[in-house]
């Protein structure tokens, strides 16, 4: 095989991010399904969020929860700390190979899912019962132990519009970017944004009902006070 692919793991020791390594005979499309990681300098600090952590694979994790009160006790659950530590990107690995003869390549294995761009913060949850996972990827087949503690939570990452774009949705759900004069940049669904005549907004509204709002979550109601307002779940 001329080109082979290999799991790439993360510039820090503490952090190991493995995926599978990409076939490459007769594939016609290229898979990004491994990663760089990169540290980083974050401006969020000094929060914390709890969050109860759903694993997908069932048949081998459960339910971590956050925090709970229990019998008027706060029991601490999985904790997210900020800032941020690594940014991630998907990357494609080629001639993977052993750094001393015979050079032998990487291990093939069957492509995975992108995972596309993550950021990384601290994680912390109650220990759990340590357990043995057998496993593949492209440095070999082996069997790994989880050693009851996690470290890390990476959260999934959309960029920001660049300055005076046209009108979008960006990741956090709010519309930004440039419109004609007149108009504004709104929700015209749950799902997009677009251009709308300024007075069509929900706070210059006079049906509430018909106003627009800046998040595609928002919906434009009257206020007890009077007048429309955007309210979200």
């Amino acid at each position: 095989m001329s080109t082979t692919r290999c799991l790439v793991a993360s510039i820090a020791a503490s952090l190991i991010l493995a995926s599978a390594l990409v076939p490459v005979a007769g594939a016609q499309t290229t898979v990004f399904d491994n990663m760089k990681c990169y540290k980083i300098r974050d401006t969020l600090t000094g929060k914390q969020y709890t969050a109860d952590l759903a694993p997908k694979l069932t048949h081998d994790f459960q339910l971590e929860p956050g925090d709970r009160i229990i019998g008027g006790t706060l029991q601490k659950g999985c904790r997210i700390r900020m800032p941020a530590k690594f940014f991630c990107i998907e990357v494609e690995p080629q001639n993977t190979h052993d750094a001393n003869p015979p050079y032998n390549p990487a291990q093939w294995t069957v492509a995975g899912p992108e995972p596309g761009e993550r950021l990384c913060y601290k994680l912390s949850c109650p220990a759990v019962p340590i357990k043995e996972l057998p496993i593949i990827d492209s440095f070999g087949s082996r069997t790994i132990r989880l050693l009851g503690r996690t470290a890390w939570f990476c959260t999934s990452v959309t960029r920001q519009p660049p300055p005076n774009a046209e009108c979008s949705l960006a990741g956090n759900g709010q519309c930004g970017g440039t419109c004609p004069t007149g108009q504004t940049c709104l929700a015209t669904s749950p799902a997009d944004c677009g251009c709308v005549p300024t007075g069509q907004a929900c706070a210059s509204s006079t049906t509430c009902g018909a106003g627009f709002c800046g998040g595609v979550w928002e919906t434009c109601v009257s206020l007890a006070i009077g007048g429309c307002g955007c309210s979200h779940p």
